[in-house]
């Protein structure tokens, strides 16, 4: 794949989606390939329910100022709405627009498509991207192995300089001051425990990390206050100092909760290894941004798991039936 040179594209513009470490990698993709096509980088934040504030709560004041665009200013300034744009991989040379929007297939799989649409006559101004995940154009010739290995190089220099909300940034800090060299550890139940490994196997990861490293402390970033409370006991049952930072509110769906979340991406960027969900997003750009990636352990999802977790959604919907339905209701 010979990537189009520097130039070729005025301007791109992408419309994160999804939640934040998918809106994240997003950015960061996308800002990185700006770089390689020397276009002005640009930012359509839209709120969803995974992320239902607007991008100050996320960003500084400064960056959304240079970067972040609302849609009426897109339609202004670009002629269109998100949701006027096609799916998939499309060239409207009338307008020299090129519009990527992954969906169900992701954007990886179009990238040869897109480098010879932005070599194309019609000599693109301008890209658009829709995206909930990560992508990027290899050089030509580079083994796989290699250019991933260079694609989490330059996210993770992305993520050490992306300036987040100072209530954020200044948390974080506060929560890393003073600590000592530690493991993180990540744990994703609310929406991913039919992905997620058997308990023994955390435990077996731990320990090998532990040994590995020779350290004792653990901080613990978990979606729900159960699985917290839980691998806080674990861990001091495997000789292990675990900490984490208190939350205010679990919903994500709640403006202002994901000041919780990216505080704890944030700091389990700063760990040493991690233990982790493979299956997690959240937890695999934290490795990226902490320099870890090589040292941590990714933890596949278990059959078994994924079993007892239909079985009890099963069951739940089986005995919640009767009320959902009316059958309990007052004559």
């Amino acid at each position: 794949m010979q990537a189009p040179a520097a130039g070729l594209v005025e301007r791109l513009l992408v419309y994160p989606r999804s939640g934040y470490t998918n809106r994240l990698q997003a950015i960061a993709s996308s800002e990185i390939l700006a770089r390689q096509l020397g276009a002005r980088f640009q930012i359509c934040w839209e709120p969803e329910e995974v992320v239902p504030g607007d991008a100050l709560e996320t960003f500084t004041d400064e960056f959304c100022d240079e970067f972040v665009l609302d849609a009426d200013q897109v339609k202004r300034d670009y002629g269109f709405r998100r949701e006027d744009l096609p799916r998939y991989l499309n060239v409207d040379p009338a307008r020299r627009l090129v519009v990527l929007a992954g969906h169900d297939r992701g954007e990886q799989v179009f990238m040869s498509e897109l480098s010879a649409a932005l070599t194309d006559p019609c000599n693109p101004t301008t890209l658009v991207i829709i995206a909930g995940g990560q992508f990027f154009l290899p050089p030509k010739g580079k083994a796989e192995q290699d250019w991933q290995a260079e694609f989490r190089e330059l996210r993770r220099r992305f993520y050490k300089s992306l300036p987040l909300n100072a209530a954020i940034e200044d948390s974080a800090r506060g929560s890393l001051a003073g600590r000592e060299p530690f493991l993180g550890l990540h744990l994703r139940y609310s929406d991913r425990a039919h992905q997620a490994p058997l308990e023994d196997e955390i435990r077996k990861a731990l320990i090998e990390a532990r040994d590995a490293s020779g350290l004792s402390s653990v901080f613990i970033a978990s979606d729900t206050n159960e699985a917290r409370t839980k691998w806080v006991s674990e861990c001091k049952s495997l000789g292990l100092n675990p900490w984490f930072i208190e939350q205010d509110s679990w919903d994500r769906s709640k403006t202002g909760s994901g000041h919780a979340a990216l505080v704890d991406w944030r700091v389990l960027g700063h760990s040493q290894r991690l233990v982790y969900f493979s299956e997690s997003t959240f937890a695999v750009e934290a490795a990226v941004a902490a320099s870890a990636y090589d040292r941590s352990i990714p933890l596949a999802p278990h059959p078994r798991q994924a079993a007892a977790v239909k079985s009890r959604e099963l069951i739940r919907a089986a005995v919640t039936y009767p009320k959902r339905h009316g059958w309990f209701s007052s004559q």
